[in-house]
């Protein structure tokens, strides 16, 4: 028998928690609170615990050791823990390593809290199951949101368009490439009835982000929206790869709130016209599987990594502490797949470019896959062959530790597990 449970909990740090990489000096009241959403999956063959967070990522010990704490006590095995991040900005990206590597004294206690809430949160999950009779899958076009942020200039460089662009020649260059569709998964109880749903959409989702208050933006408008549509139905937005994505062609510059409001009703109205459109199927279990490989490290020079630090502080601590970490801890890179009916969803580690989940939709194109990125973001910008061997543009001349191998390792692992 297959059931489902699950929880919201705010995870809002208290005191001096993080917007961005660190507390700011000057903090302006939060627009609104910051969601963990836990699902708990349970059939006669044991549970998956996933958990979307309203948080910018999670690195290196911040993600491993609370995954490990979370497989621990729900007694998981550590690959059925997901901790995805939907990358808001105006959030907590937490890198404890990188903050000692900028030898800077933060206190933790907040995100201690967070952690324990959430776990008390899990535990209480697996009294609260619900039978699920069936699935349903839809998927729909949204219009004017993603754009790619690569754009190439008529002098053959690349300009960056940020989330929010203010140069007209940049703004207006084509949407490029990117993944159009929101999917919904839905899962409907024995009388047919709505219990939760997850909906899948791809880009950097931060469209008002002043890293001054808390908020989880376009995606926590979105989902205030869905929780007036559908009382007591648990709405969850997971983010693809979105590494090269922005909505910086389609933003206001001035007006943020109207961004927020704008762009959550975009994401909102696409899961409400997907969830009166379910193609069912029953289903009595999950499967899970995985792969995984060597992870190839680029280890930068001191040359590139001064000029990392110069760039940004941030950026040469993430980097360098990525590196030491790596190397105490191992560099392997996994890919999970959760399979549910005739329904597939890959979780992945890192900011990956979005044409790492077209190739694996074009594996099975007649199939229903989602793809979710930032399940721990220890590996950072992960970009193709291309955009790698010829380092021009923001993501891979800053958060960026892959070399070009990454994409032929990457294509044969998830062909092995697509095409099973």
């Amino acid at each position: 028998m297959f059931s489902i449970a699950f929880d919201r909990i705010d995870v809002t740090p208290e005191g001096k928690g993080l917007i961005g990489f660190f507390a700011p000096e000057e903090r302006v009241p939060m627009r609104d609170p910051l969601f963990a959403r836990l699902f708990l999956l349970h059939d006669d063959n044991g549970d998956c615990l996933v958990i979307s967070l309203d948080y910018g990522g999670l690195y290196c010990s911040a993600h491993d050791e609370w995954r490990k704490e979370l497989a621990r006590v729900m007694d998981i095995p550590e690959e059925r823990v997901i901790l995805h991040c939907l990358h808001q900005h105006d959030a907590p990206f937490i890198n404890i390593e990188a903050v000692a590597e900028l030898g800077k004294e933060l206190d933790w206690k907040w995100f201690d809290l967070v952690r324990e809430n959430v776990k008390k949160s899990a535990l209480a999950l697996k009294n609260k199951l619900q039978s699920v009779k069936s699935v349903g899958w839809s998927e729909r076009r949204v219009q004017g949101y993603a754009s790619n942020r690569r754009v190439l200039m008529e002098d053959g460089s690349t300009a960056t368009r940020y989330s929010r662009c203010p140069d007209p020649q940049i703004r207006e260059k084509p949407t490029g490439v990117i993944d159009p569709f929101l999917r919904t998964l839905a899962f409907f109880g024995p009388e047919d009835e709505l219990l939760a749903a997850w909906s899948f959409y791809a880009t950097h989702p931060q469209v008002a982000n002043e890293g001054r208050r808390f908020s989880a933006d376009a995606p926590g408008e979105a989902m205030k929206l869905l929780a007036e549509r559908y009382p007591g139905v648990m709405n969850s937005l997971f983010n693809g790869c979105f590494g090269n994505l922005t909505a910086g062609k389609y933003t206001s510059c001035d007006d943020l709130e109207r961004n927020v409001r704008h762009f959550g009703k975009l994401l909102a109205d696409a899961v409400d016209l997907n969830l009166q459109a379910m193609e069912k199927v029953e289903v009595e279990k999950f499967a899970w599987t995985r792969e995984v490989f060597d992870f190839p490290v680029r280890y930068l020079s001191e040359d590139e990594m001064a000029e990392r630090y110069r760039y940004h502080e941030t950026v040469g601590a993430a980097l360098s502490a990525g590196e030491k970490y790596g190397k105490t801890h191992g560099e392997k890179y996994a890919v999970e797949l959760l399979s549910l009916g005739d329904v597939r969803i890959l979780f992945l580690n890192g900011e990956l470019f979005v044409e790492y989940q077209l190739f694996a939709q074009s594996l099975i194109p007649d199939r229903k896959l989602a793809v979710v990125g930032n399940c721990g973001d220890t590996f950072y910008y992960i970009g193709t062959a291309e955009a790698l061997s010829n380092p021009e543009g923001y993501e891979v001349k800053s958060y960026c530790r892959v070399l070009p191998e990454f994409e032929g390792l990457f294509r044969e692992t998830v062909r092995k597990l697509l095409l099973k």
